[in-house]
């Protein structure tokens, strides 16, 4: 079994697991969503913090990151249910493409690295075709196992990565310690932004009715009913 197939045959493992139980390293499971657990050491305000899953063609990762910052795309392409893009010719903004960058503490996504190596290597030649040019991204906000706010990226490429120290600003070289950090910037060719919690306003339970033609059959009659004979 070579290394890419066994990621991807843990990768599957894990989510299978995480579908039925928590586990060591994640927080919770939010309608069947993996959310990453962020390290101990990191506060958020109320909880809020962001997991990204990456999608390649050898398999997918899914991670925390500590920072993410839309930076292009109000307004631009999204893709539909269908893969086609909502905004045809004649309707395009002329904005620029979705974007936006993520940060996290460094390590545990050996398929990113692998994109962000490619698009360095291949970077003088925009044309060069390579296993992990493109690939998607799907972006959870997540309170907990409650996902506020969620972002399809579609068709992305790796534009920038750097390694980089950061320190408590406050806390000095003495403080909480130093932070290797794994910095990213994304281009898409389109994206569709979530709504979860509009979503589940919109689900209407519809009424369980009989018609007139099952009042024959006295099963499915409700309690208090009975049938007489003239």
């Amino acid at each position: 079994m070579n290394y890419k197939n066994a990621i991807t045959m843990t990768t599957l493992s894990v989510i299978a697991v995480f579908a039925i139980v928590s586990f060591v390293g994640f927080d919770q499971v939010a309608d069947a969503i993996v959310i990453s657990i962020q390290p101990s050491k990191m506060v958020f305000v109320e909880n809020t913090a962001t997991t990204a899953e990456f999608t390649f063609r050898d398999g997918s990762e899914t991670t925390a990151f500590q920072q993410f910052t839309q930076t292009g795309g109000f307004g631009t392409t999204t893709i539909d249910a269908t893969g086609r893009a909502k905004n045809d010719a004649a309707d395009h903004t002329g904005r620029t493409k979705p974007s936006f960058t993520l940060e996290k503490i460094a390590g545990g996504t050996p398929y990113l690295y692998k994109a962000a190596d490619e698009a360095q290597k291949y970077i003088n030649n925009a044309g060069m075709e390579f296993p992990y040019k493109f690939f998607d991204v799907t972006i959870y906000v997540a309170a907990g196992g409650d996902v506020l706010r969620s972002f399809e990226y579609h068709k992305c490429k790796v534009t920038n990565y750097v390694m980089a120290t950061r320190s408590d600003n406050e806390e000095g070289y003495t403080g909480k310690g130093f932070a290797l950090v794994d910095q990213y910037a994304f281009e898409c060719d389109g994206y569709e932004p979530l709504n979860p919690a509009m979503d589940k306003l919109d689900v209407v339970e519809h009424a369980k009715t009989i018609g007139s033609s099952d009042l024959r059959s006295t099963d499915k009659w409700g309690p208090g009913f009975t049938q007489t004979t003239p």
